[in-house]
C-alpha cells in the first residue's frame, strides 16, 4: 500500500510524540529512540516530497460543510513550501539528536520529546496547509507547544515567561482569526490557491484591517518589534535546545513564510519597487527592529538573552527585504530566513554546550574555553561571523541581496534603510566580538580554573558541525540555493518568473563569489603574515601588575568581556532609552497589562453586590441591543 508522503510528514512526529508522552520519564532511553525515529521519518518524507513537488503536490480530505462554509483538510507542497518543510524537519532532527545528551537527567524527557515532536507536526501542518483556517490551527499548535516547553524550565521564572509568550502570541493569533473572518466575508474562500489567483487589493477599511492583522500575527511569530518581548523572556526560562528549535528556527520559518504569503499570495500591494503606505510601514518596522534589538543585545550579560535579542534583530532584515517588493530584496529576505535559522540554531546549541560543560551562560563568569571546547568554539565562531554578515559566510550572501534590492527602490528612504541595515551588521559584529572573547578567548575565571572542562558529547557536537558547515556552504556556494531554492520560491509566490529569477540571481551569485575569492586571498595573506611573525622569538609572560612579574592577579583584576560594552549604555541619549526599555516601557505585554489592570479595577467598582443595580445593567444592555436591531431594520 502506498502512503502519501505528505501525511507521513504530519503523522510521524505526531505519533512519535504520543509514544514519547506515554513512555514518560521512566523510559527515557526509549523516548529518545522514538523521538529520533519520528523526526528522522518526517525528514525523509519531506525530502521525498521536495524532490517531487515541482510544480506542486496536493492532497485533500473533506472535513466540514456548514451553511455554505466548507473546510477541507487540504495540504499542498510546492517549490517553496516543500523545501521549507525539509528545513524545519532537519532542524527538528538535529535538536532532538542534541537533546539526547543535553536533556539527560535534567528534564522529564518523555514530555520534552513529545512537545518537540508535536511542534514539528504543527510546523509542517502550517507550512503545507492550503487553507488559512487550517494553517491557523496548526500555527496555534506550535504556540501551545512553545508554552509547554517553556514551562519545563526553572519554576521560578518559567511560569511568567510561558505566560508572557502565550499571551503575546495568543493575542496575535486572535488577530489573525479576525483577519481570516474579514477575508472570508469579502472573498468567500480561504483556500490559499484561490486567494493567490484573485489577490485582494488592500483598499477600504475591512481589507486594510485584515492585512494589518495578518501581518501582526506573522511578525509576532517571527519576533519582530514591537511584538518581540516574548523571545528574550523565553530565553531566560526555556531549555536551551528549545530556544534553538522554536524562536531561532521554526518560528522564523513560519512567521516569514506567512509574511511572504500575505504580501504576494493573498494581497496585491502594487508594482514592485513602488513604495506605498503599507510597504513603507513594513520597511520601517524592519529597520527599527534591526537597530533596536541589536542595541539591546550590546548590553546583555547573559549569553542566551544576548542571542535572543539578536534573533529579534535579524528578523528586521527579512521584513525589510520582503517589504520592498523588489524581487532581489525579497529573495534576500527569504534566503536570510533560512540562513538565520541555520546560524542562530548553531549559536543556541553552542550556548547550550557551554552551559552544560561550564555550568553557566553568564559572560562575566566565563572565559578561556577555546582549548577545552575546540569544536564548540569553531562552530560558534563560524556562526558568529555568519550572523555578522562577514564574507564568505551565508549571512553575507543574504544581506548582500537585501542591500542591492533596497538600493533600487524609487524612494529617498533607500539610502537611509541601507545605512540602518549596514550599521546593524556592524553592531552585531561588535556584539559577537564580546561573545567570542568572553566565552572562549578571555582569561579563565578562578571558578573555572578549578574545574576540568571538556568538549561536549558527540551527539551535541555533530549538530553544531553540520550547521556550521551549512553556514560555509551557503556562503561560498550561494549560487546553488539561489537557483534551486530562491528562484522557485519567487516563482511560486508570483513575484517573478522562474527563468527570469534564475538569470537575476545567477549574476548576483557570481558577484558574491568574486567578493568571496578576494576575501579568501586576504585571509591567506594574513595567515602568511602571522606565520612569518611566529618565526620571530617573542617573550611571553603572564598578566602582572605594577611591574611585579611574580604577582598573580586575583579575580578582582580580571577584565571580563562585558566591561567595555557597558560604556555604550552611558552614551548621551542612550541611557534613558535603555532604562525605559528595561523597565518595560516598550513592552506591549507590560503596557497592555498595566491598562488591563486599570480596566479590571474600574469594572470591579461597578460590581457592588446589589441585585437591583445588576438588573438595571441587564435592562440597559437589552434595550441597547433592541435599539440596534430596530435601527438595522
Amino acid at each position: 500500500m502506498n502512503v502519501e508522503p505528505l501525511y507521513v510528514i504530519l503523522l510521524a512526529p505526531a505519533i512519535g510524540g504520543l509514544l514519547c508522552y506515554v513512555l514518560g520519564r521512566r523510559m527515557a532511553p526509549a523516548s529518545r529512540v522514538a523521538a529520533l525515529v519520528g523526526s528522522a521519518t518526517a525528514l525523509g518524507a519531506a525530502v521525498l516530497v521536495a524532490l517531487d513537488a515541482l510544480p506542486r503536490r496536493s492532497t485533500a480530505i473533506p472535513w466540514l460543510d456548514v451553511g455554505g462554509f466548507q473546510l477541507t483538510l487540504a495540504f499542498t507542497a510546492n517549490g517553496f513550501t516543500a523545501w521549507l518543510t525539509v528545513a524545519a524537519m532537519a532542524f527538528g532532527l538535529l535538536c532532538v539528536l542534541y537533546s539526547t545528551s543535553w536533556c539527560a537527567g535534567r528534564l522529564n524527557e518523555g514530555r520534552y520529546y513529545a512537545f518537540v515532536l508535536w511542534s514539528l507536526a504543527g510546523a509542517a501542518g502550517a507550512l503545507l496547509a492550503d487553507n488559512l483556517l487550517l494553517l491557523l490551527i496548526a500555527w496555534e499548535v506550535v504556540t501551545l507547544m512553545l508554552y509547554l516547553l517553556v514551562t519545563l524550565g526553572p519554576a521560578e521564572v518559567s511560569r511568567k515567561a510561558a505566560a508572557k509568550s502565550f499571551a503575546i502570541l495568543g493575542f496575535s493569533d486572535c488577530a489573525m482569526l479576525l483577519a481570516i473572518v474579514l477575508l472570508w466575508t469579502q472573498t468567500k474562500t480561504l483556500s490559499l490557491g484561490e486567494l493567490a489567483s484573485a489577490r485582494v487589493v488592500p483598499v477600504g477599511g475591512a481589507m486594510v484591517t485584515a492585512f494589518l492583522l495578518l501581518v501582526a500575527g506573522a511578525l509576532a511569530k517571527a519576533g519582530a518589534m514591537p511584538l518581540h518581548t516574548w523571545v528574550p523572556a523565553a530565553a531566560e526560562a526555556a531549555p536551551t535546545p528549545v530556544m534553538a528549535l522554536l524562536p531561532a528556527a521554526l518560528d522564523k520559518l513560519l512567521g516569514i513564510y506567512l509574511l511572504a504569503v500575505i504580501c504576494f499570495g493573498i494581497f496585491d500591494l502594487g508594482a514592485p519597487g513602488t513604495p506605498n503606505t503599507l510597504r513603507v510601514i513594513l520597511m520601517l518596522v524592519g529597520a527599527a527592529t534591526i537597530l533596536g534589538a541589536v542595541g539591546m543585545a550590546m548590553i546583555q550579560h547573559d549569553l542566551r538573552k544576548l542571542l535572543s535579542f539578536h534573533a529579534v534583530s535579524q528578523v528586521g532584515y527579512m521584513v525589510l527585504g520582503i517589504g520592498t517588493g523588489i524581487p532581489l530584496a525579497i529573495a534576500g529576505g527569504l534566503f536570510h530566513m533560512i540562513n538565520h535559522a541555520t546560524y542562530k540554531c548553531c549559536l543556541f546549541l553552542g550556548a547550550g554546550a557551554v552551559e552544560r560543560q561550564a555550568g553557566t551562560t553568564e559572560l562575566e563568569k566565563l572565559g578561556g574555553l577555546a582549548r577545552a571546547m575546540p569544536v564548540t568554539f569553531a562552530a560558534m565562531a563560524i556562526a558568529a561571523l555568519s550572523i555578522s554578515g562577514v564574507p564568505p559566510f551565508n549571512g553575507f550572501a543574504s544581506k548582500w541581496l537585501i542591500y542591492q534590492g533596497v538600493l533600487t527602490l524609487k524612494s529617498p528612504l533607500a539610502l537611509l534603510l541601507v545605512a540602518a541595515a549596514v550599521f546593524g551588521s556592524a553592531l552585531t559584529l561588535a556584539s559577537f566580538v564580546k561573545v567570542i572573547y568572553g566565552v572562549f578567548l578571555g582569561r579563565r575565571p578562578a571558578r573555572l580554573e578549578e574545574q576540568r572542562i571538556e568538549e561536549a558529547p558527540l551527539s551535541m557536537c555533530v549538530p553544531m558541525i553540520l550547521l556550521a558547515a551549512v553556514c560555509v556552504c551557503f556562503g561560498v556556494a550561494a549560487a546553488w540555493p539561489a537557483q534551486h531554492l530562491l528562484a522557485p520560491a519567487l516563482a511560486q509566490l508570483g513575484v517573478i518568473e522562474n527563468a527570469e529569477a534564475q538569470v537575476m540571481l545567477s549574476w548576483t551569485a557570481e558577484a558574491m563569489g568574486t567578493a568571496t575569492v578576494l576575501l579568501l586571498l586576504g585571509v591567506v595573506a594574513g595567515a602568511v603574515i602571522v606565520w612569518i611573525g611566529r618565526s620571530v622569538k617573542i617573550r611571553e609572560t603572564d598578566v602582572y601588575l605594577g611591574g611585579d612579574v611574580n604577582y598573580r592577579p586575583s579575580e578582582v583584576h580580571r577584565a571580563p568581556a562585558t566591561g567595555f560594552y557597558m560604556t555604550v549604555r552611558e552614551m548621551g541619549g542612550l541611557e534613558s532609552l535603555y532604562d525605559n526599555a528595561e523597565s518595560g516601557a516598550f513592552d506591549v505585554y507590560h503596557v497592555g497589562g498595566s491598562y488591563g489592570i486599570g480596566l479590571v479595577e474600574a469594572l470591579r467598582r461597578l460590581h457592588t453586590g446589589l441585585l437591583p443595580l445588576y438588573v438595571g445593567w441587564c435592562a440597559l444592555g437589552l434595550g441597547a441591543i433592541l435599539a440596534v436591531i430596530l435601527a438595522l431594520g
